[in-house]
Order: structure tokens, then C-alpha cells, then sequence
């Protein structure tokens, strides 16, 4: 059921009834963006988005998020160049409190001068956070280049400058002017009835009151009649690159063939990027095509990560590609691939009530119409490949190429110069191209329909089968999504020591090829199916996933089941992962954050695997081989402990059947896991390693818990009195102090022990003050009990925010899979709440009293010393 209609005032409603669960997303869409500031106020958009947090006429600093988390909610925000937008996810019984946080934000708020100036701190700590990510500064390199003169060009973010020097009265204006009920849609769907919600809705948001509408006018963008090629120097260790062609507004008749181009060209692994440049030549870490569509015009890119070094072929290997897609249309297979993942995704968004929101608002955003995905996927369905090939000739023409790169400044003159090449030959190609459009003849895509079931999913059902598998099985018909995942213990616990890195290589290799397909023919015969098949590994565990949906899910699990008893675990396949294994490990320094808590996990788990670098060293990994891959997967897999579960729509009498066939003559026995001794530091430790990033990187810890302690229930509470934007170390370290964007509790339980502490971001002259007031608040929650407020909020926190992530059903399967594969209860998941109920203040004041009392260990990634 979908209804819109308008308020009095002028707000437009969407409202969507979806009864799969007991939750609901409400979110406001605002039809401001970045896009709309006019000179001297770029950022503005985005510094409302932080401050409307930041009290109103009815809530205090802190205060709304806490409303939200106490109900056991989800609550935040985002700006775009074309939208911001607010939103809450919360349990159906706490629809007041998600109606009441968002008309008070987005109706009355406070815009307090004192708050105003402690925000700036912190959006100055995000601005910097992003001189340190080398895609976002990739990403502002080609949207400057592309929008040279219109606002898409400038950063949504903003600039240091205009934050420290925005006046309330400014930021007042523009809020009025823009904030305007005509200016702004609600969407909410889920677990409600329309009647009785549009009243609340009506008493809620109708006394906002009208107001003038400030006038957005934007530029132009004048036609590009020659390439333009950017270099530019970074202090990264890797490079990103990207090639981009203008491209329409949203609204425009090509965008669904150009959708279409896009996904045959480089999406998923069985695309033409991908399958030559990732998989055959290893000569990127990374690489795509996407289309952006917005209001204003588009365009469409190849993007890619690599290693500097590799650019010349990389050029050379998207320069093939490019006249290959140039010359004829996708081939009938590529573009009925292409069809039926597009369409896909209808069914895939039904999983979430936030997912289906985010669909309309989008929708209603561009289109004005909350349904035009109907009509965009019948333009779709209606299109042909000669279509594509069309608007491929259409728009990838060279003088409307621009090529960027930021690469590391040693590199920037060869950089300079293989953009120079590539762009000659693309012309000299170009121009040899046949203008022919050889046609190919193509059948119509399924297209499928699908009939809820609302209520209809049922108990978990544990099925014990004859080899010493498990099997868990949860029929849910209210959507078509079906989740397979299946486990033996193993992991970085099985790992001998020359083979570090053993169970990350594993996770890529396992999907390269199974049974009679080779990699290519594998990836090809996934993505024609719209299904997910993927490898895991972590410190536990191997298992493989499976994610389909149900008319194609007979055929995806064959697959699946091949994949699982006859990988290929090829030499070319191994050794191809490993080399970008090692890259992986040669770059770290762009991830200052991983940096501290590798380093971390080191000082605290010593020389247990848990303290081990999950990519191993460049001399472990030149131990390992397709050899050694198998033999770490024969050693663990094995029916006696492999656990599988099943979510979705699936038939449990027939998956049974399925099972037994396939496990009936596998009688293999494995080693048992070791369980390698734990040993915890007996004193405190510091450790700190130079970086000249924007930011220094801190994680503060303590040793854990195992996973079989019944006290974990306990530290969730006291991780989520900590967790949140109502949590303690957000109030007091970010909204009152200032100190930094992000900041955040961590926690690991293991099978041998685990860790808690925290992480936080901030500017090197704030790290002193930073590990300060982690440990006050540590020491707050050994020195008196939390309130009773307090231990509400979390409780009703965690049991929300479980809730709402067992929407999906591949958290479904996850969550079961691990407590039965780690001797837990496999209803526990369902019992979460039952536990979470049952902490008392004191137990969390006790947990707090053993752990915060160990040795510490302080791990630091910066330029700055933060104890000299």
C-alpha cells in the first residue's frame, strides 16, 4: 500500500505500509543541498545537518539521539549537492518518539551560539578526517574537474575557512529560507497503520509554519569539446584514477541504456573491466564503471585503484575495452545478465523498511513520482543491446573524455605522460571504429513477481544429518531473498606460522572457479543469476555464502554446492591474490587507522594468531601457493562441525532432500582446530608510529572476553552506555569537548580471549586530551554505578538495533551460524533480548571493575607524540 498526499502548509507525505517486521523508518527529505549555496556559503548545508542535533525547542544537546537510542532506535543524517536528509529507525511502538526527534530538528531548532562554535571543532575534525582518505580526495579531484564552474564541483563538505566563520545569523537565513515545508517531503514506511499515522503525522508536522522559499539558481555547464587530463601529486602510496564522460540529467531517455553500458562495462566480477583488468592482466586493486545521475547533468566513469606503477597498462588494457564496447553491442548474455540484476534489485531493496525508503525518497527527490523505478525499469526491459551500443558512441567520445589521476608526486610526470598516450591512441582508435550497429538478437528477461507473505516466517528448525553436519533452516516468505552460509572452525587458528596470511588468501581463491567452470565462465554464470557467492575467513572460521533469489535459487545453490566440494584453488588464481596481498600490505600507510589497530592487537595478543596481520608479511605469503591454499582448505572442511543455515524463502522438505543428497557419500574427517595458548601483557604498553596524515589514530584497550562468557551480555550494556550519539564518549568527547568526528568503543570476544577499549580520530594536538578522557570515562564506570536512564537507553539500544538487523536475512544466517558453530545456543539470537533485559547497573559496574583495571596497551598512528 503506498499513498502520498500534501499537508496544509505544503509538505508532501509518502507513506508505505510494510508488515515484515515490527519496524519502521521515518526520514525527511529536504530539497537543499550543497548545490544551493551560494558564494561563501559552501558548507553551510552540511553544518546544518550537524547542528539541528544540537537542541531545539524541546530536547537539550544530546537529547534527541538519546530519545531515539532509549527506544531502541537508529538515528542520522546526510547531505548530498541536491538533498540532505534525516532519518530514524526504530521499533513500531516508538513511532511517536521518531515523529516527534524529526519535527523537532527539522521545525525548531535551537541553533545555540555556544553549541554552534563546539560543532565547528568538529566538522573541521571531518574536513581533516578527509584530507586522509585518499578515494574522497580522488573523488573531489574528478568532481572539481568535471564541474569546473557549477557547484558539483565544490566539496559538500566544505571548507575550513567558511565553518570557523559562519555567524548564527547566517546559518538562521539560510536555514529559513530553504527549511521550508514546501521545500520538504516525509517518508515512512513499515510496521504502521496509515489512518491513525497520518493524524499523528498531521499534529506533528502541521504547525510548521510557511515561509519564503529562498531561489537556488545554478550555472549552466558549458559543452566540453576537448579532453582535459589532470595530474595530480599525493602523499599516498597509492594512486586513483578516473575517466569520466558528461553525461545527461537523471530524467533523460538515455540514462537507462547508459545504466545498462555501465554495468556490462565494469560492474560485478564477471564485467568486462574487471574480468580483463583485475582478474587476467592483476594490474589494478580495484575497478568499475557507475553512472551519477542528479539533477543537474551526469556522467559516466571508469574508475580505478592501482599501484603507480601499473598505470601504463592499466591505460592500455581500458583502452582494448573501450573499442571492443565501442564496436559492437553487448553480447546477448552480457545484456540479459545486465537486465536481470537491474531488475533484481526491486526485490533485493524489499529486505528493509530503510531501503524501501531511501528507494521512494530518492524517487520523489528526482522525479517528483516515489514509483518512477516502475517506469524505469519497463525503459530498461524495453531496451535492446544496439540501444547501448548507441549511447556508448554517443557519449565516450575522446574530446569529452576527462582523465584525473591522483598519484604519488614521484609519479606525477610518468603519470603525465601515459595520460598523453592514451589519449592519442584513443582518438587514433576512435576514428577507425565501423559506425555499423551489427544487431543482436536477444530473449525477453524473466520478469518476475512476487507476492508477500507478511507473518509468515517461521521458528528456526536445527536438523542434525547423518555425516555430522548440522543444518538450520528459517522459511520466511515475506520476501523472495533466500541467505545460505555455511562454517567449520578454522581461520587464523589453524594457520601454521609460515603460513600467515593462509586464511585471507584462501577467502579470495575459493570462488576462482569450481567443477567445470573456470573463473571467467564462474563469475559469468553468478552474475546471470543475480545471486552473491562469496568466500570468508577470519580468526575462527572458513565458510562460503550464498545470497539469491528464489525463482533462480535451485540453480544458484547447485552452483553454490559445487563451489563448496570442488573449488580449483588454480596456481595463476593464488598467485595473482598474493601479489595483491603484498600491494595491500606495501600501502598501510594510507590507512593510519588500521595501522593502530593492527599495532594494537600485536602489543595486546603478542604472539597468539589474534595478534597476527590478517594479510600475513611479505615472507609468509611467499610460502604460500594454490598448494598450500588446498591443503589449508582439506585440513579444516569436513561434515563434523560444519554448520549450514538457511533464511528466506526456501522449502525446508526440499532443502533437506538437497542437503542429504549432496552429503550422503562425504564422510571426510579433519583435524581439530589447536587452541592456541593466550597470554595477556603484564604490564601497560604504548606504542606509536609516525605519520604525517591530517590526523592522528588512537586505540586505547584493555583484554576482553572470551566468547563463551555469560559476562559479554554485561559489556554489550556497557559498550552501549559508551556507543551512540547518546553514548557517553560522544557527549563528552565530541558534542561538549570538541575533540573529534569520530569516536567510538571497540570490542572483539574470541574463542581464546578478546579485547575492549576505543578508537578516536583527531587533530595530533588533541591526542594528549584525547587518551585523557577515554580513560576518565573508563574510570566513571569502575568508580560508581550507571543510572537507571542509562541502563534503559542501552538495553533498549542493543535490542532495537538487533531487531532492525534481522531484517535481512543474511544477518539472520549470520548471527545463527556463529553461536552454533561456537557451542552457543542456536536460538540465541532470538533470546538476545531475554539477556540483554536481565544486566543489572551492578553487573555492568563489575564488568567495568575487571576489565578497566588490567594492563593497558595505547596504540598511536600520527605526527605527534601524544605522552613526549
Amino acid at each position: 500500500m503506498f499513498k502520498k498526499y500534501q499537508l496544509k502548509n505544503g509538505m508532501n507525505i509518502l507513506l508505505s505500509e510494510s508488515h515484515k517486521s515490527p519496524v519502521l523508518s521515518i526520514q525527511m527529505w529536504v530539497r537543499t543541498g550543497s548545490a544551493d549555496e551560494h558564494k561563501g556559503e559552501e558548507g553551510i548545508s552540511h553544518f546544518i545537518e550537524h547542528l539541528v542535533f544540537k537542541g531545539s525547542r524541546q530536547f537539550k544537546v544530546g537529547e534527541m539521539a538519546a530519545a531515539v537510542e532509549a527506544a531502541g532506535g537508529e538515528i542520522n543524517a546526510y547531505t548530498s549537492f541536491d538533498q540532505t536528509v534525516f532519518y530514524v529507525t526504530l521499533s513500531k511502538q516508538f513511532e511517536d518518539v521518531g515523529l516527534k526527534v524529526i519535527a523537532e530538528m527539522m521545525g525548531f531548532p535551537s541553533f545555540d551560539a555556544d553549541e554552534i562554535d563546539n560543532e565547528r571543532e568538529v566538522v573541521i575534525e571531518e574536513i581533516k578526517r578527509s584530507h586522509d582518505n585518499l578515494p574522497r580526495q580522488a573523488s573531489r579531484l574528478l568532481f572539481s574537474t568535471m564541474y569546473n564552474k557549477h557547484p558539483y564541483g565544490l566539496p559538500v563538505i566544505g571548507f575550513e575557512d567558511n565553518i570557523r566563520k559562519f555567524t548564527r545569523k547566517e546559518i538562521l537565513s539560510y536555514f529559513q529560507g530553504r527549511y521550508n515545508p514546501k521545500n520538504m517531503y516525509l517518508v515512512a514506511v513499515g510496521d504502521f497503520s496509515s489512518p491513525e499515522f497520518k493524524k499523528k503525522i498531521e499534529r506533528t508536522f502541521g504547525e510548521f509554519a510557511p515561509q519564503k522559499l529562498r531561489k537556488s539558481k545554478r550555472p549552466l555547464m558549458k559543452k566540453q569539446s576537448k579532453t582535459v587530463r589532470v595530474v595530480q601529486g599525493s602523499s599516498f602510496e597509492e594512486s586513483m584514477c578516473h575517466l569520466a564522460w558528461r553525461a545527461p540529467k537523471a530524467a533523460h531517455k538515455d540514462v537507462a541504456a547508459l545504466e545498462v553500458l555501465a554495468l556490462v562495462f565494469g560492474q560485478g566480477e564477471s564485467s568486462r573491466l574487471y574480468q580483463k583488468l583485475r582478474l587476467e592482466d592483476a594490474c589494478v586493486h580495484s575497478i568499475g564503471s557507475s553512472v551519477f545521475t542528479a539533477k543537474d547533468p551526469g556522467f559516466v566513469a571508469i574508475s580505478a585503484s592501482l599501484n603507480p606503477d601499473e598505470l601504463p597498462k592499466m591505460l592500455s588494457g581500458v583502452l582494448d575495452e573501450l573499442e571492443k564496447i565501442l564496436s559492437a553491442p553487448p553480447t546477448a548474455q552480457e545484456f540479459t545478465k545486465a537486465i536481470t540484476n537491474m531488475s533484481s534489485e526491486q526485490f533485493y531493496s524489499m529486505e528493509t523498511v530503510d531501503g524501501l525508503a531511501r528507494k521512494y525518497g530518492h524517487f520523489e527527490d528526482l522525479f517528483h513520482d516515489p514509483l518512477y523505478f516502475e517506469k524505469f525499469l519497463k525503459q530498461m526491459q524495453a531496451l535492446t543491446p544496439q540501444d547501448v551500443l548507441k549511447v556508448a558512441r554517443k557519449y565516450l567520445l575522446p574530446q569529452t573524455m576527462s582523465m584525473v589521476i591522483l598519484t604519488p608526486t614521484a609519479h606525477e610526470k610518468a603519470a603525465g605522460e601515459a595520460f598523453a598516450r592514451f589519449e592519442a591512441d584513443f582518438k587514433k582508435r576512435h576514428a577507425k571504429i565501423s559506425k555499423k550497429v551489427p544487431v543482436v538478437k536477444i530473449k525477453k528477461a524473466a520478469n518476475w513477481k512476487w507476492k508477500s507473505k507478511s507473518g509468515s516466517a517461521n521458528e528456526l528448525e536445527k536438523i542434525d544429518l547423518p555425516n555430522g553436519a548440522t543444518m538450520i533452516v528459517r522459511p520466511s516468505f515475506e520476501t523472495p531473498v533466500v541467505s545460505v552460509r555455511l562454517a567449520c572452525l578454522g581461520g587464523a587458528r589453524w594457520e601454521p606460522e609460515k603460513w600467515r596470511g593462509g586464511t585471507e588468501l584462501l577467502s579470495r581463491v575459493w570462488t576462482a572457479g569450481a567443477g567445470d567452470y573456470d573463473e571467467k565462465s564462474y563469475n559469468e554464470k553468478v552474475d546471470s543469476l543475480a545471486a552473491g557467492i562469496s568466500a570468508f575467513g577470519g580468526r575462527h572460521t572458513i565458510g562460503l555464502n550464498l545470497t539469491a533469489l528464489s525463482p533462480l535459487f535451485n540453480e544458484a545453490s547447485e552452483l553454490f554446492w559445487t563451489t563448496f566440494f570442488d573449488p580449483h584453488f588454480s596456481e595463476e588464481a593464488s598467485q595473482r591474490e598474493i601479489h595483491s596481498m603484498i600491494d595491500n600490505l606495501k600501502m598501510r600507510k594510507d590507512n593510519p587507522s588500521q595501522i593502530a589497530i593492527l599495532n594494537f592487537m600485536k602489543a595486546l595478543f603478542g604472539d597468539h594468531p589474534y595478534g597476527w596481520d590478517p594479510y600475513g608479511s611479505e615472507q609468509s605469503l611467499a610460502n604460500l601457493d594454490g598448494k598450500a591454499v588446498r591443503n589449508l582448505w582439506s585440513q579444516t572442511v569436513s561434515p563434523e562441525g560444519l554448520v549450514i543455515v538457511a533464511s528466506g524463502a526456501v522449502d525446508v522438505k526440499s532443502w533437506t532432500k538437497q542437503l542429504n543428497d549432496q552429503f550422503k557419500d562425504w564422510k571426510k574427517s579433519a583435524q581439530s582446530p589447536p587452541s592456541p595458548k593466550l597470554e595477556f601483557p603484564k604490564t601497560s604498553a604504548k606504542i606509536f608510529e609516525t605519520s604525517e596524515k591530517a590526523q592522528s589514530h588512537i586505540v586505547l584497550g584493555y583484554p576482553g572476553l572470551k566468547i563463551t562468557d555469560d559476562r559479554k551480555y554485561a559489556l554489550q550494556v556497557l559498550q552501549s552506555v559508551l556507543a551512540g550519539q547518546g553514548g557517553r564518549l560522544f557527549v563528552e568527547l565530541r558534542d561538549k569537548a570538541s575533540l573529534a568526528y569520530s569516536v567510538a568503543p571497540l570490542r572483539m570476544d574470541g574463542l581464546d580471549g578478546g579485547y575492549f577499549g576505543a578508537y578516536i580520530g583527531c587533530s595530533p594536538e588533541k591526542s594528549k586530551k584525547a587518551i585523557e578522557m577515554l580513560k576518565v570515562e573508563f574510570q566513571k564506570l569502575q568508580d560508581g554505578a550507571i543510572t537507571p536512564e542509562e541502563l534503559s537507553r542501552a538495553q533498549r539500544y542493543l535490542m532495537g538495533r538487533h531487531d532492525i538487523e534481522l531484517q535481512r536475512n543474511s544477518n539472520i544466517t549470520s548471527s545463527v551460524l556463529f553461536d552454533q558453530i561456537y557451542g552457543l545456543d542456536f536460538n540465541e539470537t532470538y533470546k538476545f533480548g531475554d539477556h540483554i533485559r536481565k544486566v543489572t547497573r551492578e553487573d555492568v559496574q563489575s564488568i567495568a571493575q575487571k576489565l578497566f583495571t588490567q594492563p593497558s596497551v595505547i596504540s598511536v598512528v600520527g605526527s605527534e607524540q601524544p605522552w613526549s
